[in-house]
């Protein structure tokens, strides 16, 4: 299957009908798709995919005047090898309870599930000129995109988080969507510019850390810890392990997390392996003991009672009370 992005016009706008738009050829779709490509406003597009367990998933991509990409995966990983014009190749990991905020003109790639996974997932593609006309003043966070209101676009961009509870509420929200017709889409950019206010305020928190006390390359050594660990949550390797395999010591690793991420090392796992395990629960029928077993957890025991830490009621009430049941107030992610 072939993904092309390009959603502009000559005069930076857009629209559905026209060539340009976000397309994927749905003969390639496998049965059981339920995929969603929404125009929200002109310049903005939804795009929700759920999918069952499938034999795997390779998606190639051609990105020209790229959009500015909100994308959020809520039960699956996802890895991507991407290349701008004639650069080396770059792999990029995403876990379950991912967010990334993207802006990657001239690049191409692919993108893979691992098969037997199943996918839920939800994206904003705005164009640049919709985008830049959400705002009165650029947010400084967003400087680095180079998105002023004269001129073209900036530097690429990559940023991704594990996102936190209200980004799960407002995604939650958006895929059991009551409304229908103009009121569904009246709901739909609401959310939509949610989503975008809560990933603008991480940014211009972490913004305001003195992120200066890490060097470039060990910034970067932090970010492949992250994306090792994420990306290994059933058997993560040890701290020491970690901190060895990136070339950095486990205190400056552990510092480094909490100025990236928020939180610790241990944290940043525990969060992970725990937003998986909500997920298992709303949407496969394994059991506890299963779910334990596959985000990490030997014992059943143990499992229950940090579910329950984290969510505040135990993982059998969580898959009880359905895809209906509302996160709680009291849930940390990263």
């Amino acid at each position: 299957m072939k993904k092309y992005i390009d959603v502009y016009k000559k005069d930076d706008s857009f629209a559905l009908s026209e060539a340009g738009k976000v397309v994927v050829n749905f003969s390639d779709l496998q049965k059981g798709w339920f995929f969603k490509n929404i125009c929200v406003i002109p310049g903005l597009e939804m795009i929700i995919t759920k999918q069952p367990k499938h034999q795997g998933l390779r998606v190639d991509c051609e990105i020209a005047r790229s959009p500015v990409n909100f994308c959020y995966n809520l039960s699956h990983p996802v890895r991507s090898i991407i290349r701008h014009g004639t650069r080396s190749r770059k792999e990029l990991v995403r876990t379950p309870g991912s967010g990334v905020l993207a802006y990657l003109p001239e690049t191409f790639g692919m993108t893979e599930v691992p098969p037997g996974e199943q996918i839920v997932s939800v994206c904003l593609h705005f164009s640049v000129h919709t985008f830049r006309k959400l705002f009165n003043k650029v947010p400084q966070c967003l400087k680095k995109l180079g998105l002023t209101h004269s001129g073209s676009a900036g530097e690429r961009f990559y940023q991704q988080s594990l996102f936190d509870r209200n980004t799960f509420l407002v995604l939650r929200q958006i895929l059991d969507c009551p409304y229908h017709g103009e009121i569904r889409r009246l709901f739909f950019e609401a959310k939509s510019l949610e989503l975008v206010a809560i990933k603008l305020s991480e940014l211009e928190q972490d913004s305001c850390q003195n992120v200066s006390e890490l060097s470039r390359q060990d910034s970067e050594r932090v970010r492949e810890a992250y994306h090792i660990l994420l990306n290994s949550i059933e058997h993560p390797p040890s701290l020491n392990d970690l901190s060895r395999n990136v070339g950095i010591n486990r205190n400056k690793l552990n510092r480094g997390f909490r100025m990236l991420y928020g939180a610790t090392v241990f944290n940043v796992l525990r969060n992970a392996r725990l937003a998986k395990a909500w997920t298992l629960l709303q949407q496969t029928e394994l059991t506890l003991a299963e779910i334990a077993f596959s985000v990490g957890y030997n014992n059943q025991s143990n499992f229950t009672t940090a579910f329950r830490r984290q969510f505040g009621i135990t993982p059998k009430t969580a898959r009880q009370e359905g895809s209906g049941c509302p996160l709680p107030q009291n849930v940390m992610f990263c």
